[in-house]
């Protein structure tokens, strides 16, 4: 292994790098804010520059079905978001979670300064996925006809939308938006809610039975498939970490930092992030993971 160099294991399936938690919207069921006891504040992250991140990230050898995802928050409002993708070593693919509210001039932008092929590679689904999210934005029609200008630049994309049992959000995804994407053959799918509607849970929680959303919390060991890198650079264990801003596990700008694959010792079973513990699909879209294993969970 090369000095600094920082090599993703083999039981790792996903590598986030949370470029900013800064976003546009205001959607009342984001993931980023749930099941935490820590209030979550968008605005209280301390972010790194591009060229930190193009630096920390280039040292990352990941396989090819493995990518980089950029996310938040709104990874566009990071002020080098195209330069961390232009200046990311081509060995390391890119996929892109945004909302796709950019704005004209930031459309016209990203068309310009990116090369289509950089956001491309062989999967299942689209590299660069759109959020749809009716309660928050105002017109499906737009958003849909900004994702077929950059299909039609040649970008990988697709729209995607969160099944909210809101009466607003379902109608707005089966007898709008689903319609709309059809008309304009763009990728459309839609994925399962995870959170609480109307005090009721939502989500396949089986694997880890009181895993998310109570108000005690037990002991465990905990291990993650997944490399979790906060706008700061520090890293975490899992996203419950990650959103109230505890127990990084280390900083991706360290040239000695390296991934770990092991169990760790964990207090805060109980309020885990529905998104570490529901039981989904993995990177290749294959139910049954989940993002985290735990065992030795406290009997009482």
């Amino acid at each position: 292994m090369k000095k600094g160099e920082i090599i993703i294991p083999d039981t790792y399936k996903y590598i986030a790098a949370f470029l900013t938690m800064r976003c546009n919207l205001s959607c009342s069921f984001c993931i980023n804010s749930l099941g935490n006891e820590v209030k979550f504040n968008r605005n209280e992250f301390n972010e790194i520059s591009g060229e930190e991140w193009v630096n920390a990230l280039n040292k990352i050898e990941s396989k090819q079905n493995l990518p980089i995802t950029l996310g938040g928050g709104e990874p566009f409002l990071h002020k080098d978001f195209i330069y961390i993708i232009n200046n990311l070593k081509p060995e390391l693919n890119i996929d892109i979670l945004t909302n796709l509210m950019w704005g004209k001039k930031g459309l016209e932008k990203f068309i310009s300064d990116v090369d289509p092929n950089r956001v491309k590679r062989d999967s299942p689904y689209s590299s660069i996925r759109v959020s749809y999210h009716p309660e928050a934005m105002n017109d499906a029609v737009k958003l849909a006809d900004n994702v077929k200008l950059l299909q039609d630049k040649g970008f990988s994309i697709g729209i995607w939308s969160v099944l909210y049992p809101s009466s607003t959000q379902l109608s707005s995804i089966s007898d709008t938006m689903q319609f709309i994407c059809k008309d304009k053959e763009i990728d459309f799918r839609t994925k399962s809610f995870t959170g609480v509607y109307k005090g009721e849970p939502y989500g396949d929680y089986s694997k880890f039975p009181k895993s998310t959303l109570q108000e005690k919390t037990k002991s465990c060991k905990c291990k993650t498939s997944e490399l979790l890198i906060g706008p700061k650079g520090d890293t975490y264990r899992c996203h419950r970490d990650l959103y109230a801003r505890e127990n990084p596990i280390g900083n991706i700008t360290d040239n000695s930092f390296s991934v770990e694959d092991d169990f760790m010792d964990c207090d805060k079973y109980g309020q885990c992030n529905p998104c570490d513990v529901k039981v989904t699909t993995n990177n290749k879209q294959e139910l049954g993971h989940t993002s985290v294993e735990i065992k030795e969970i406290q009997s009482t």
